[in-house]
């Protein structure tokens, strides 16, 4: 069954600074004050693709603008001033099952552990076809 995505394409980049070519999260399905699940089709052209498996790289990549969009989004359906992030800190990043190639969906789902000042702890996994691929930890800091 599919699934409802609440924005796609340029929508996304309402929540996100990032562009072309390295815009890197191509729908947002789901969001809330706790968590969020952003989807990546991958696709030939992609910077991170190179004979068409998208490297750990661009996965990791995927996986912090999926923060980005968790952000960003909830600034603006706060009616917030929508603010940068940054990596803070990456952790536990562990590749379970092969590297996506072009023309899988990736489904990214995050929560947040805890949240202090700036600074937000979060849990991400990201599946393919149901199937996890990775997961970590991620630390961003809000300049706010």
């Amino acid at each position: 069954m599919a699934k409802t995505v609440l924005y796609a394409g340029d929508g996304i980049k309402t929540f996100i600074p990032q562009r072309e070519p390295m815009l890197m999260v191509d729908k947002l399905l789901s969001a809330s004050e706790t968590d969020v699940e952003t989807g990546l089709t991958v696709a030939d052209s992609n910077i991170f693709v190179e004979g068409g498996v998208l490297s750990e790289t661009g996965l990791i990549e995927h996986i912090a603008q999926s923060a980005a969009t968790f952000a960003g989004y909830n600034d603006w359906f706060n009616k917030r001033p929508i603010v940068l992030g940054y990596i803070a800190e990456i952790k536990k990043f562990a590749l379970q099952s092969a590297l996506p190639k072009t023309g899988d969906n990736i489904e990214t789902y995050m929560t947040v552990v805890s949240q202090a000042m700036n600074i937000t702890l979060m849990n991400a996994e990201s599946k393919v076809n149901g199937v996890t691929v990775a997961v970590c930890k991620m630390k961003i800091f809000m300049d706010k």
